[in-house]
């Protein structure tokens, strides 16, 4: 989304649960996240930059990871259109939280469905890993109506915070009146959400708050293709 706001040209490189690592090392990306099994060991996640535009020390194409990061840089050296428009670091601070407390809470309910969507030895690596990390993956929701509560209620804190903002109308815009990288952080769960839940269970989470998250994702619908 970030790049199609900022009108940089981009070509997207799938890459596969079990490759992440390694295509990681290769490009000389740093990992980002520790290791759900305690170990310390950072593991690379996507999504990852390359930029052959700006060269680094070493006269590379500079190589990032970890989308906070990620954001960051190319404000600096595309700053035509900024993600994180100039005064607002302090608002995205408080809403990058915020926002991945919803991932959070809908990772119970999505991450058991995984597997659907992914190839069969995406799906493999998937389970074997997760499973490792969090048990059985049958049983890592046990009670998905207490899930869908722990949602709603997060989506309520969610409306009531964009409510304060006092835009008028149906505040639907985290800072009133601009696009801005902490709208990309509140619609990133739910695109997860949408290519994993059943219909039924997507078009129900949409009309919550009115509707409210239905129309957020509607009115970034132009930013949502992927080069």
């Amino acid at each position: 989304m970030a790049l199609n706001y900022k009108q940089i040209p981009y070509r997207t490189e799938w890459v596969e649960y079990p490759d992440i690592g390694q295509v990681g090392k290769e490009i000389g990306a740093k990992p980002t996240t520790p290791n759900p099994d305690g170990s310390g060991v950072l593991l690379w996640t996507c999504p990852m930059l390359i930029d052959p535009n700006h060269l680094d020390v070493e006269g590379k194409a500079t190589v990032l990871s970890d989308s906070p990061v990620i954001i960051k840089y190319l404000d600096e050296v595309y700053p035509e259109i900024k993600a994180i428009p100039d005064g607002t670091a302090d608002i995205h601070t408080v809403w990058l939280p915020l926002a991945g407390s919803i991932t959070g809470k809908l990772g119970k309910l999505i991450v058991p469905l995984c597997p659907n969507i992914l190839s069969p030895r995406g799906a493999e690596y998937f389970v074997t890993t997760r499973e490792k990390w969090w048990g059985p993956l049958n049983q890592f929701c046990p009670d998905r109506a207490k899930a869908w509560i722990n949602v709603q209620e997060a989506l309520d804190k969610i409306a009531s915070a964009l409510d304060a903002n006092g835009e008028g109308g149906e505040n639907l815009r985290v800072v009133p009146g601009k696009v801005t990288y902490a709208d990309f952080a509140l619609v990133a769960p739910f695109l997860w959400a949408q290519s994993i839940l059943s219909e039924e269970e997507f078009n129900a989470l949409k009309s919550w708050n009115g509707g409210r998250w239905g129309k957020i994702l509607e009115q970034n619908a132009a930013l949502l293709g992927v080069d």
